[in-house]
């Protein structure tokens, strides 16, 4: 039985990099293993909606004359953003924004926004 126990403790003793690249691939998987992630924090969707669109409010009223842009995931922008509008359980977000061709539309999903921002 103690052998099962001491068994994974042998390996470990046992598989120390010996070279500096290996003690250097070792640190920065450890790094990269306390590095804090987003993914592990839970927010409910309509409360971060709500931040979304007050933050919009504010951006439109305090800078009313520039425009609001959002970063979306997947490196998508949206940008001259004329108004927004939550549908009904707060998970997706209406965007009407200006563009050359005229007035578009687009629906995106709360999660997918990254960040506000005017210019």
């Amino acid at each position: 039985m103690n052998l099962l126990f001491s068994l994974p403790l042998f390996f470990l003793a046992n598989n120390q990099p010996t070279t500096k690249q290996g003690q250097e691939k070792e640190m920065q998987l450890l790094t990269e293993m306390m590095r804090p992630s987003r993914s592990v924090m839970l927010i409910d969707p309509k409360q971060r909606a709500e931040d979304y669109q007050k933050a919009f409010d504010l951006l439109r009223t305090e800078k009313s004359t520039s425009k609001v842009f959002f970063d979306l995931a997947g490196g998508e922008k949206i940008s001259n953003v004329i108004e927004m509008k939550m549908m009904p359980n707060s998970t997706l977000v209406l965007f009407r924004f200006n563009t050359p061709e005229g007035i578009r539309f687009q629906i995106v999903e709360i999660e997918n926004i990254l960040g506000i921002y005017h210019q």
